[in-house]
């Protein structure tokens, strides 16, 4: 499918929620890769409505024409969140980057106010949950070497990869494009522990490594991370208990 009738299809998914839903629709507008124009022929579609509180209905997400279609009808008050969380690298580009269909009152507005509330909010708590899930990974792997479950083992790498991803990109504040350049823009970060590329490339299979490597990457890798979050003022260990 290409971009022109990836967006016909929005407009008609737009005209049918508004159809359905006029009352409660505050807004209608496409995200994700087919909103920033870098669409590819087997790319999905993603539209968000936002509904008046207490009156969103199921999202929706099937196949249509080749392609996966995903309908995310969201409440207002939760669309406006202004907390940070630990994916900000994946969720501070979701709503900012939108091809408008349908809104009330210049409703959008709103939104964008709530988006730069967020990205000016204090980030520390929400990287140090990034940087404790990096380490939570990083334990399941060292039990799966323990064990020696290979499959975990390469499970888990992946994993750890993911999040390693992630709080590099946080930490030098630079939002996801789009998933396949994920890696590519972590890669790409000026502020990065020694040797990011090449262990991020055995825990995601693309270098050879046995198990043992595989486990001396992981401690490498995770130890520069801390090392780097501690710069940022970022701790993880408490001296007594918390709840």
């Amino acid at each position: 499918m290409t971009h022109e009738e990836r967006m016909e299809l929005a407009g008609r998914l737009c005209a049918l929620i508004i159809e359905r839903y006029d009352d409660t629709v505050l807004a209608v507008f496409v995200t994700s890769s087919t909103a920033r124009g870098l669409d590819l022929e087997f790319s999905d579609l993603e539209l968000t409505a936002v509904h008046r509180d207490g009156t969103a209905p199921v999202s929706r997400s099937y196949y249509h024409r080749g392609i996966l279609i995903e309908v995310e009808h969201i409440e207002e008050s939760r669309i406006l969140d202004q907390r940070m969380r630990r994916q900000w690298p994946i969720s501070a580009g979701e709503y900012r980057e939108r091809i408008i269909l349908y809104e009330k009152d210049h409703w959008t507005t709103r939104l964008d106010q709530a988006l730069e509330a967020r990205d000016a909010a204090d980030p520390l708590p929400a990287q140090r949950a990034a940087l404790l899930e990096v380490l939570e990974y990083r334990d399941k792997l060292r039990n799966a070497r323990l064990i020696g479950d290979g499959t975990s083992l390469r499970a888990f790498g992946f994993f750890l990869a993911d999040a390693a991803a992630n709080l590099v990109l946080f930490l030098n504040r630079q939002p996801m494009i789009t998933t396949r350049q994920y890696f590519h823009q972590a890669f790409a970060c000026p502020l990065l522990p020694p040797g990011f590329r090449a262990h991020m490339e055995a825990l995601l299979g693309l270098r050879t490594a046995d198990p043992d490597a595989l486990a001396d990457v992981t401690e490498t890798l995770t130890n520069g991370l801390v090392q780097l979050a501690a710069l940022r003022g970022i701790e993880t260990d408490s001296p007594e208990l918390l709840v």
